[in-house]
């Protein structure tokens, strides 16, 4: 049994369920991220990735984002119709840039309204509120 005495980083290191986790989340924060800067090269998505897990990079229990993960996720999304890119010149050579599409945008706000506004939804919303008042410092 892990008490507050333990190291949890050890206990979550190789934890599958959290790396699932993150690992579900890297695709809508990638999409998020694409929309919210409208024009974003691969390395700076990795970039800002690595801030979004900073504290379970930090404590070694994921690694930091790399091209052989976010590249194959990048164009999974371009196939799928999400996202879409165009090469452009970037400080003396030309770099992929990633735009949201339409259709990236319904599916954005589709999983934002479903699962992620926990005010629209009660049961969400318990667990959040029940988490929240457990957790918070």
């Amino acid at each position: 049994m892990v008490t507050k005495q333990n190291n949890y980083a050890e206990f979550v290191k190789d934890n599958k369920i959290l790396k699932s986790a993150v690992n579900g989340l890297y695709r809508f924060l990638v999409m998020w991220i694409i929309k919210y800067h409208k024009s974003i090269h691969g390395y700076a998505i990795m970039k800002e990735l690595d801030r979004f897990f900073e504290n379970l990079i930090d404590e070694g229990v994921i690694k930091k984002s790399n091209p052989s993960k976010i590249y194959p996720i990048l164009a999974q999304m371009e196939d799928y119709g999400l996202i879409s890119s165009r090469l452009k010149p970037h400080k003396d050579k030309e770099i992929k840039f990633y735009h949201i599409t339409e259709k990236g945008e319904f599916f954005l706000k589709y999983i934002f309204d479903r699962f992620i506004l926990h005010e629209k939804n009660d049961q969400w919303k318990l667990i959040y509120e029940d988490l929240s008042n457990d957790y918070s410092q």
